[in-house]
């Protein structure tokens, strides 16, 4: 679990041990970002980070600060290479 929310929610805390007083904080973090659907959101991240289940999603799928800037790039350039304007 601390692994996967440093990854994804709460990075400066890499690297930090576990305690009671960090759990707590990272059981806020996925509160916050996912509501109600924290635990499920917590499952299917961890489900995610399994090795047989790697193998099973698409590079493109996976949640890395790589992969969402290059999303966004993709999703704001057309065919040509051009920029094209999104609408708020």
């Amino acid at each position: 679990m601390g692994k996967i929310a440093t990854r994804y929610l709460i990075p400066e805390l890499a690297g930090a041990r576990l305690t009671h007083k960090l759990c707590s904080h990272v059981a806020d973090a996925f509160v916050s970002k996912y509501g109600k659907f924290a635990g499920w959101a917590q499952t299917l991240l961890f489900i995610a980070e399994l090795p047989s289940q790697k193998k099973i999603i698409p590079p493109e799928l996976w949640a890395t600060e790589e992969n969402q800037d290059a999303n966004i790039k993709a999703s704001t350039t057309d065919a040509k290479g051009s920029s094209k304007v999104i609408a708020p």
